[in-house]
């Protein structure tokens, strides 16, 4: 396996391994490459059925290794209920295919907290980017879910620091999303911040990758 591994990034070129999320042009899936598939809150479309129907079709590839992401986004112009209906439909797809779901939360924590355990959600939860206090890291944490963090860890006193400190070696990952970081600047800041060894790190996010990701 790489040395490093990216769980969550939109570029298509990475350092290490990398799961590239896609949001859109799902059938891009077939080109082939380790990536996830999920309708954002940001970009429902007009067609939802086509575009539900599009999801499910590539989401089977072996090589989309997790549905997302998706979640709720209380900054979104998406209407609500209709934001609650596509996660719905997105939780209970993780569920049918057995694959990770990856989760975009803003200002909705305690609502998706509350849709995944009425969903009775049985596949690995990543909350990704976590840039939040580390009580609400314990409550996810608490619930089996795992964190993903990112470029946040590159700001002093960020909520990130402390959440990651905090966070059990065994249920966090880390990504680049949609930043210019570098996966292997991230894992460097993440080695400094928990005070372990760099080539600690490297083999604990390889076994938590194949424990949740199958890859």
């Amino acid at each position: 396996m790489s040395k490093y591994i990216d769980i969550h990034t939109h570029h298509n070129v990475g350092e290490g391994l990398f799961i590239t999320n896609r949001y859109q042009a799902f059938e891009k899936a077939s080109e082939g490459g380790l990536c996830s598939l999920g309708i954002h809150p940001w970009y429902i479309d007009a067609d939802l059925d086509n575009q539900l129907s599009q999801l499910e079709k590539y989401a089977t590839l072996p090589n989309v290794v997790a549905i997302g992401e998706c979640g709720l986004d209380k900054l979104t112009a998406t209407p609500w209920l209709l934001q609650e209906r596509v996660f719905r439909l997105q939780i209970q797809l993780a569920n049918k295919l057995r694959k990770p779901l990856i989760i975009h939360c803003v200002r909705a924590y305690d609502e998706v907290l509350e849709l995944l355990k009425r969903e009775q959600v049985v596949v690995p939860v990543i909350f990704h980017g976590f840039n939040k206090n580390v009580q609400l890291a314990e409550r996810i944490l608490n619930r089996g879910y795992y964190l993903s963090f990112g470029a946040a860890l590159q700001k002093d006193n960020a909520p990130a620091i402390v959440a990651i400190q905090c966070c059990p070696a065994t249920s966090f990952f880390l990504e680049t999303d949609d930043t210019e970081f570098s996966i292997g600047h991230i894992y460097e800041k993440a080695a400094d911040i928990r005070k372990t060894d760099l080539d600690t790190l490297i083999l604990q996010l390889q076994k938590n990758v194949q424990a949740v990701f199958n890859i």
